[in-house]
């Protein structure tokens, strides 16, 4: 029966979920599970991750979505990118300037939202890609000055 890829996957939730102590079921407590990146959330899709962005929760992936947003043509939906809920946004932008570059859609100007920003990626989409990353600055401005790596945006 280990064969099979659904009884795997409901053996692998029981284990993140419960443990045998003394021959005792038990339901582990919040400290003993798995972290997030890894605790299977549905059986029914073993990759999806829980995601929670402000006061939404859900069982899922992120979709990162590019848009053109130029003033005088159409607003279009150019690029689309599903990553697993564990990824925080600012870690992907890197890889989405990668795909916007090779299908040659990547814009002058990226206008994203707080999630996005951090000073070093604010530097390094200038260099590496000759992108102006545009977003509102994370609240918690110290966490963007200590990931500057050296660099001050006040």
């Amino acid at each position: 029966m280990r064969q099979v890829e659904a009884v795997e996957i409901l053996r692998l939730v029981w284990i993140q979920q419960f443990s045998v102590e003394n021959d005792v079921v038990k339901l582990r407590s919040a400290d003993e599970i798995p972290p997030p990146s890894i605790i299977i959330n549905s059986p029914y899709d073993p990759d999806a991750r829980r995601g929670n962005k402000r006061t939404t929760t859900w069982t899922g992936y992120k979709v990162h979505l590019s848009e053109t947003c130029d003033e005088d043509a159409p607003h279009l939906i150019t690029y689309v990118e599903t990553t697993p809920t564990s990824d925080r946004d600012h870690e992907v932008i890197d890889e989405l300037h990668e795909n916007l570059t090779e299908r040659e859609i990547l814009p002058s100007e990226h206008l994203v939202d707080t999630g996005y920003i951090d000073a070093q990626l604010l530097v390094d989409s200038k260099q590496k890609y000759n992108v102006d990353l545009v977003g509102p600055a994370p609240v918690d401005s110290l966490r963007a000055i200590t990931c500057s790596k050296g660099f001050w945006f006040g």
